[in-house]
């Protein structure tokens, strides 16, 4: 970690500490700006988004403060793209070995590896990280939705319940069970609609503003995923709203008007 002055504040960075040499087929910054050519112990490369912040391009110097209590204030060589992927702050392996606890870190070799020598490649590397994390965020993803299912479903289910009585006398004054299950059949598509109009706009305008400070540009989201998220949504809402009307018009409509207050 390295502390970086902006303005009045101070923010922390992620500081990753590379060997110059061979640095283009180990490792992709996405250089948007500048170049890694002259990395060295008195230079640095910045993200994208971290330059937007502090203000610097290439050919300014960075005032920072590595997390051993260092000051140090390389001159900006690069701005790259893959600031979320690698890190805000790149600098030489020889900066920063003498400021950490293990200078050894992670070895990134193209080809084949000497033998013995405890590598890992840049691909593989990233599979791994890349698969670990997907497995924590659809485990996180598939808690979220099924506590939201769970409370739709119980919102819905109650609600209907509670009309009991509504249906009692509309069945008393003529109206027949598919009467009214075709009415709840035009309300749960409106309600349905209601919010997924609500749930798209609140969703677009956090993921919006997330996006914009974490990486400048807009979200993505995949239209499939958005439309099968919708899906399921009308789908628990029909199951939590037919259910639940056919047992409340399951007895007696005198007797349910007499039950209840």
């Amino acid at each position: 970690m390295a502390e970086a002055m902006d303005g009045p504040r101070v923010e922390n960075y992620a500081i990753q500490g590379v060997t110059p040499g061979g640095l283009e087929r180990t490792m992709d910054l996405g250089v948007r700006d500048g170049s890694l050519r002259n990395l060295n112990p008195a230079t640095i490369a910045v993200s994208a988004t971290a330059a937007d912040r502090l203000g610097v391009r290439p050919g300014d110097r960075l005032r920072l403060t590595l997390g051993d209590g260092t000051p140090i204030s390389p001159t900006v060589i690069a701005v790259y793209e893959r600031g979320l992927g690698f890190g805000d702050l790149t600098v030489s392996h020889d900066l920063l070995a003498a400021h950490v606890d293990d200078p050894r870190g992670v070895v990134l070799i193209a080809g084949t590896p000497p033998a013995g020598l405890p590598t890992t490649d840049a691909a593989s590397l990233a599979e791994t990280t890349a698969a670990t994390n997907a497995e924590v965020n659809q485990v996180a993803m598939a808690l979220i939705i099924a506590f939201t299912a769970i409370a739709v479903v119980n919102t819905l289910a109650m609600s209907t319940s509670d009309r009991a009585r509504e249906f009692a006398l509309l069945r008393l004054v003529g109206t027949t069970r598919r009467q009214v299950l075709r009415m709840l059949g035009w309300e749960t598509p409106a309600i349905v609609a209601v919010a997924a109009v609500l749930g798209t706009a609140i969703a677009l305008a956090t993921l919006t503003a997330f996006s914009a400070g974490m990486t400048g540009g807009a979200p993505h989201v995949p239209p499939l995923g958005h439309l099968g998220v919708l899906a399921w949504g009308a789908l628990l809402a029909a199951v939590a709203t037919v259910l639940p009307a056919r047992l409340a018009m399951a007895a007696r409509p005198a007797d349910t008007i007499n039950t209840r207050e």
